[in-house]
């Protein structure tokens, strides 16, 4: 039921509005307002979705009852009907929170229910939209680190909790207007600080000593992204405390300092000793450990064996008489029997002395603080290293993370920033109003279900993903997927069909992961095929792998999108996204998870309106005793054999390596360094596929790349081709996609990735 509040002191405009809304809206509630002290009761009880109100009233007027409505009832949509208003007036209604403004006029009766549901749309839609702003602030939130972002001249513009909690505030209204962090930092290192972050380039992170609020000091790391807008650059940024590593570090500097202090030093004793046995020299260290005193020295009464050999088995004592003929025996750790009657563990090494055959020295040192020390020091190593590692892979997670949320979630506030402005401005037609109404609406819901997504994927970008590993039949995975997809197949009148072909040998995997692998590409399929079409699901052995085979009669892939049908967050278009919902996370964790078990999947289309396959394939166990370690890796560099392979690249030394690695995959390869050479040796070869460098003197990878395009077909002209460049930003990618190549890879490259693409390119 729709309850909506009508102000207006005449009846008659009254009966008018009623009767033009009871048209349009099957469900009204009205509660009528024609004195003030109706209106007082309706605002003090509510329960009213919508109001429309004169202008021109006999207490008031509309201005000042639009303004008590929306202190009130903020959310509430405001229409104001009325003959006696003006530009000036309308304009003035709208700069007070009205939604719409319709004249009283037997031609604009009808647009009053068409003011009524726009206002309605676009409330719900607001009430979207903070909803959407408050969980993207609360998962900011939720974050250990601090997440800020600033302009160029370090003017903080937004900031998480954990920010403020690393300053010591509780919220951004401590922080004054143009306030910029160099009050928590030293001169020097702001200074220094705020050039950093303006580059663009090498040493993205660094660690700096931060002055909080109530004087305490932390050790932070900061690092940072750039967002570019126009000529405007904002820097978004992360801010952790790494003051416990600090100390940590700081603490085994100072550990290892004593400890080389300790050897280096006298405080160990020391004895020398002759061919015989007695002892002619020792240090106070010495003989306060053994009990003795320099009156025994100088008497003859101490001699080294009666002390070294206190504890000695009968073997020690031969190393010991073998010493006397000359060499250096390994330290040995031994319980001496003190002169005062107790047990100390000690050190004891022996030697001649260099340069003598006469005599030898001894050190022997009291273990029991060295043990105690090496305890702690091993303890602070493992400590600094697991705090490393933690860091390492923090620091991943959050450009990954910041990657993916900086990109991801600006793509839908695009259009509902740009359509929320027009919407604004007044001057849209009702169709214009309408289509940015749904376009904000579409977008409200795909950023909110993005979040929800980007939480789920959270766990493969931390690498916290684990299998549960045991021998798996694909054919129940296939069963049990095939179920939950029934519903949707049969709501769209689609006929699965299933060809499983009998004894294909199990898979060493996790059926829970490999059901999803085949849930998703299911889903997918039935998504994507229109009503009345087929989806095919294929099982079968090949060579030593299971091979598993999604075939839809959908609405199919283009070509030029194949070789990115798998990447996180891409689709094929836009508009496409919008009207099948989604994010491309789909097919990322499907690769993912079939990478995790040791397979690998792909997909071809004849074409767009032609379907798809999707191939899943996972090597078979090969007897009941393999190990989850020892599944085999794809022999990718058996996968280039005969294909002929054209590079170029201006540095030699890397052309050469590229070179070299397709070579070694069984390729027939031409490297050379420019794109006359190019066009010449492509004559000669008739390529198979082309790798070309961007940046090259006088002729340049794109123009090279136009050059080859312009060939006919016959010639060559449609080789596939890929962009192995320097030049790794998102324009650098539309520049290549534009003049002719279907991949765009930024060096340095894996060979395995670059087999991989090559490989990719000469299936599709």
């Amino acid at each position: 039921m729709l309850r909506i509040l009508l102000i207006d002191d005449n009846p008659h405009d009254r009966l008018l509005a009623i009767h033009a809304l009871e048209r349009e809206f099957a469900d009204l509630q009205f509660q009528q307002v024609t004195r003030p002290q109706e209106l007082e009761q309706a605002l003090l009880h509510g329960g009213f979705d919508l109001v429309i109100t004169d202008y021109e009233l006999r207490w008031s007027d509309g201005i000042t009852v639009l303004r008590e409505i929306k202190t009130r009832y903020p959310e509430i949509p405001v229409v104001m009907f009325t003959n006696s208003g003006s530009q000036e007036i309308a304009v003035e209604a709208m700069k007070s929170g009205l939604d719409d403004y319709v004249i009283k006029s037997p031609t604009n009766y009808m647009r009053l229910p068409v003011a009524v549901r726009l206002a309605l749309k676009q409330a719900t839609t607001q009430r979207q939209m903070q909803g959407l702003e408050t969980r993207f602030q609360t998962l900011l939130n939720q974050l250990k680190v601090g997440v800020y972002r600033i302009t160029t001249e370090g003017i903080i513009l937004e900031a998480n909790a954990a920010f403020l909690q690393l300053l010591g505030l509780d919220s951004l209204t401590e922080i004054p207007v143009n306030e910029t962090l160099e009050p928590y930092f030293s001169s020097e290192d702001y200074a220094r600080l705020l050039q950093q972050l303006r580059t663009n380039g090498d040493g993205r992170e660094r660690e700096l000593l931060l002055h909080r609020i109530d004087g305490s000091e932390i050790w932070v790391r900061i690092s940072q992204t750039f967002t570019t807008n126009g000529n405007t650059t904002i820097i978004d940024g992360i801010i952790e405390d790494i003051t416990e590593r600090k100390y940590a570090q700081k603490a085994l500097q100072e550990s290892e300092a004593r400890f080389r202090w300790i050897f280096e030093s006298n405080v160990i004793g020391i004895c020398f000793w002759d061919i015989n046995g007695n002892i002619t020299a020792a240090n106070d260290a010495y003989l306060q450990l053994v009990g003795y005193t320099h009156a025994n020295l100088e008497t003859g009464d101490l001699r080294w064996t009666e002390i070294s050999c206190s504890d000695y088995n009968e073997q020690d004592l031969r190393i010991i008489e073998e010493l006397k003929q000359g060499g250096i025996s390994t330290p040995v750790e031994k319980y001496y029997i003190h002169k005062a009657g107790y047990r100390v563990p000690i050190l004891i090494g022996c030697a001649f002395r260099e340069g003598s055959q006469t005599d030898g020295f001894a050190f022997v040192v009291d273990l029991t603080e060295r043990k105690q020390a090496e305890q702690e020091r091993e303890q602070l190593l493992r400590r600094e290293q697991t705090a490393r590692q933690q860091a390492e892979a923090a620091n991943r997670i959050k450009d990954e993370f910041l990657a993916i949320l900086s990109h991801e979630l600006r793509s839908p506030l695009n259009p509902i920033l740009g359509w929320s402005k027009l919407l604004n401005s007044h001057k849209l037609t009702e169709a214009k109003r309408a289509e940015a109404l749904a376009t904000i609406e579409r977008n409200a819901k795909l950023q909110a279900q993005l979040i929800e997504d980007l939480l789920d994927i959270s766990q493969i970008l931390r690498g916290k993903l684990s299998l549960n590993i045991a021998a798996v039949d694909l054919s129940s995975v296939i069963a049990a997927a095939l179920e939950t997809v029934q519903l949707a197949a049969q709501a769209k009148d689609i006929q699965i069909q299933t060809t499983l072909s009998p004894n294909v040998g199990a898979v060493l995997g996790d059926t829970v992961r490999l059901q999803q692998v085949v849930w998703n590409l299911l889903s997918n399929a039935v998504k994507f095929t229109s009503a009345g079409g087929r989806v095919e699901v294929r099982l079968e052995q090949v060579g030593r792998q299971a091979q598993i085979q999604v075939i839809d009669t959908g609405q199919g892939i283009n070509p030029d999108f194949l070789p990115y049908v798998f990447d996180y967050f891409r689709q094929a278009d836009s508009q496409t996204t919008r009207r099948f919902g989604g994010l491309g996370l789909g097919l990322a964790i499907v690769k993912h998870l079939v990478e995790l078990h040791g397979g690998a999947v792909w997909a071809a289309s004849p074409g767009e309106g032609q379907g798809a396959i999707f191939t899943v394939r996972i090597p078979l166990i090969k007897n009941q005793t393999q190990l989850p370690q020892s599944t085999e890796q794809s022999d990718i560099y058996q996968e280039l054999t005969g294909i002929r392979i054209l590079v170029v690249d201006d540095e030699v030394d890397s052309r050469e390596v590229v070179a070299f690695m397709l070579k070694e995959c069984g390729a027939e390869v031409i490297a050379v360094a420019s794109a006359t050479e190019a066009l010449s040796a492509f004559n000669q070869l008739r390529p198979d596929v082309v790798v070309f460098d961007i940046g090259m003197p006088d002729v340049d990878g794109y123009t090279l790349m136009r050059q080859i395009r312009s060939l006919p077909t016959e010639k060559g002209g449609q080789v596939p081709a890929i962009a192995l460049t320097a030049y790794a930003g998102e324009l650098n990618k539309e520049q290549a996609l534009l003049a002719g190549f279907q991949i765009h890879s930024s060096k340095p490259v894996e060979p395995n990735e670059l087999v991989r693409l090559i490989t990719q390119l000469v299936k599709s």
